[in-house]
């Protein structure tokens, strides 16, 4: 019985950590459709909005150790590249936010891309691309 609650315990938080990493993922997702809409609709607003859901989404991958807690078990060894990509993605949302500030909406929107080069480099080691 003391196995039974052990292994439902160990799996509850197995999935926990599952669930949070895509509940994060879809957070940033939700921000980087929220920055393109405010693009598209003239919302800088939606802009800043979204880039502060991402800011607050790529929080968890501050360290090497945060990051590996997320890669698969094969992955870990790439998790010094991931921080680095979860790094720079901090660089180019501060970047665009400065832009959005100084009413720069087309280097705003150079940046953009920068954002979603940061998330297809992670992805890209995570799912093997």
């Amino acid at each position: 019985m003391k196995k039974l609650v052990l292994s439902l315990s160990v799996l509850a938080v197995l999935g926990l950590q599952a669930t949070d990493i895509n509940t994060n993922m879809q957070t940033m997702r939700d921000g980087l459709l929220e920055i393109q809409d405010g693009f598209l609709y003239n919302n800088k607003d939606a802009v800043v909005a979204g880039i502060k859901k991402i800011e607050k989404a790529n929080e968890i991958f501050h360290s090497k150790e945060a990051v590996e807690k997320y890669l698969p078990k094969e992955k870990k060894k790439m998790a010094g590249v991931t921080l680095l990509s979860a790094k720079r993605l901090n660089s180019d949302l501060e970047a665009m936010n400065a832009y959005i500030s100084d009413n720069k909406m087309l280097e705003a929107a150079e940046i953009h891309s920068d954002v979603m080069k940061d998330c297809t480099r992670c992805h890209a080691i995570v799912r093997g691309w």
